[in-house]
């Protein structure tokens, strides 16, 4: 791993840990692999756990990419529903091997996301071995301060 990754690796995970202490909705989906490692796309779960007109943000599509070593990852797009310009946006992948444990985790976030507005998410996976994710896990991180 060369240092620009390694510190972009420890930003995320220090934005991840911050932005964990303030979050005010998660969301969650899992993936299931088929035999050959390609990851399809799917609902992306109960927009974040919250019902009815609660959501603040969508998950409109995703999916599993893998070109080979230290280019693999989730890439998808996220709209903010929320009718209100939310200060952080962030989507985390818990990536998983067949037994259902997690091997993996990756961040991508965004600040300042305006209303009704779509944003491109990719979060890469930093493993070298991306044949060993079975499936993925998706949760979003939204603060409005």
């Amino acid at each position: 791993m060369n240092r620009r990754q390694l510190l972009v690796s420890i930003g995320s995970v220090s934005i991840t840990l911050i932005a964990g202490c303030t979050g005010d909705t998660e969301e969650s989906d899992r993936e299931q692999a088929d035999a050959n490692g390609d990851r399809g796309s799917g609902d992306s779960g109960n927009d974040n756990g919250d019902s009815g007109s609660d959501k603040l943000v969508e998950i409109l599509d995703h999916e599993f990419y893998n070109n080979g070593a230290y280019d693999a990852g989730v890439s998808g797009t996220l709209e903010n529903v929320s009718g209100e310009e939310l200060s952080y946006v962030g989507v985390n992948v818990f990536y998983l091997d067949s037994e259902g444990v997690q091997i993996e985790e990756g961040l991508d976030n965004t600040t300042e996301l305006a209303a009704d507005r779509k944003w491109k998410f990719d979060v890469g996976y930093l493993g070298d071995d991306p044949s060993e994710i079975e499936e993925y896990e998706i949760k979003t991180d939204v603060t409005d301060y």
